[in-house]
């Protein structure tokens, strides 16, 4: 029996998708409706528990365990998603960006292996860069995040600067593919 890792996971399935020009969640993908439920399926077996994030579950055709992003704050920004995502648990949770189909366990694994008592965050990076929505968030920093929206600071480099970051460094860039615009979406779906 497959081992899976013992935190929850949640698929960050919020953003505008300025750059794709449609909400690249709802993007067909892999024998999938969408990619939110590739995502799912892929990843069902992997984690002790498995989240989509959202700023509403209204757009969404289907049944998952989503969690909205709290109507404190009405902007678009991983910071809301991130707290709103670490309000809901007492232990840290793997944060997987919906557009990053290629992010394999294997990634999560080391990244867990990585995580000490006195780190925050653990973050992939790979020669591209680092990877802030593959990651593991300790839920603590929750109260950190909400302060820093409170004062219209939205970059997440800022949050890392008050906070005890650890980078994991992989060697290939492929598996951490981002579909931002429609030509990496194309190109994803000829590597499958």
């Amino acid at each position: 029996m497959q081992k899976i890792i013992p935190l929850p996971c949640v698929i960050v399935a919020g953003g505008r998708s300025s750059r794709m020009g449609k909400d690249k969640a709802l993007l067909p993908f892999h024998n999938h409706k969408t990619l939110v439920e590739y995502q799912l399926a892929r990843l069902s077996h992997n984690f002790e528990s498995l989240h989509v994030s959202c700023k509403t579950k209204e757009k969404f055709a289907f049944k998952a365990s989503f969690i909205e992003d709290v109507k404190d704050f009405e902007e678009y920004s991983p910071l809301v998603a991130l707290y709103s995502i670490l309000k809901k648990f007492d232990k840290p949770v793997a944060i997987l960006s919906v557009d990053t189909p290629f992010v394999t366990k294997r990634v999560y694994e080391k990244l867990l292996y990585s995580l000490d008592e006195d780190t925050d965050i653990v973050i992939a990076r790979s020669p591209f860069g680092s990877h802030q929505m593959c990651a593991i968030y300790k839920p603590y920093i929750a109260d950190i995040i909400k302060t820093q929206i409170e004062q219209n600071n939205h970059k997440i480099r800022a949050l890392f600067e008050k906070l005890h970051v650890k980078y994991v460094d992989f060697e290939d860039d492929t598996i951490f593919l981002n579909l931002n615009h429609p030509d990496d979406y194309e190109n994803a779906k000829k590597m499958l």
